[in-house]
């Protein structure tokens, strides 16, 4: 009897996939379940393109993303995001990436366009900052703060 308990929940574990989330400061970006694959890039890995490739009970890790096309598989589906650089954690067929800045596009054609953008601003801002007397990561809050302020009063 107790052995046959123990199997039941083997067998169910193994029809079990993986659930990727994807969060950056503002939202959950994405939150899918029954993933087969996730594949990314590491920091320091990029010269070499190499890409790491997440399966259903890979071990733990944790590690830092740089600026670059994430992509997951659920069946025959491919699924594309661009990343703002970041952490991802694998663990117990849970991968989250939490990052500055993610979208997910439609097509592999949308990743290099999104990734040259994302990589433009951010020479940009590295450009800028030291150069201005204010910061402008700190003015774009405070307007977010004000437009959400704004919008919830006009909801009233």
């Amino acid at each position: 009897g107790y052995g046959k308990v123990g199997e039941e929940k083997t067998m169910s574990l193994g029809t079990e996939k993986m659930i990727i989330q994807v969060i950056t400061p503002e939202k959950v970006v994405i939150e899918e379940k029954d993933v087969d694959i996730v594949v990314f890039k590491t920091e320091g890995q990029e010269a070499f393109g190499g890409e790491i490739g997440v399966l259903r009970d890979h071990a733990p890790m944790l590690a830092r993303i740089p600026t670059s096309a994430v992509r997951y598989k659920k069946g025959e589906e491919q699924f594309y995001l661009a990343v703002a650089g970041g952490f991802v954690e694998v663990r117990d067929n849970r991968v989250t990436i939490l990052s500055n800045g993610a979208e997910k596009v439609e097509r592999e054609e949308e990743l290099k366009l999104a990734l040259e953008a994302r990589e433009r601003t951010e020479a940009w801002l590295k450009g800028k900052i030291g150069k201005v007397e204010f910061d402008e990561k700190m003015a774009e809050v405070e307007l977010k703060r004000e437009a959400i302020k704004m919008y919830k009063e006009g909801m009233k």
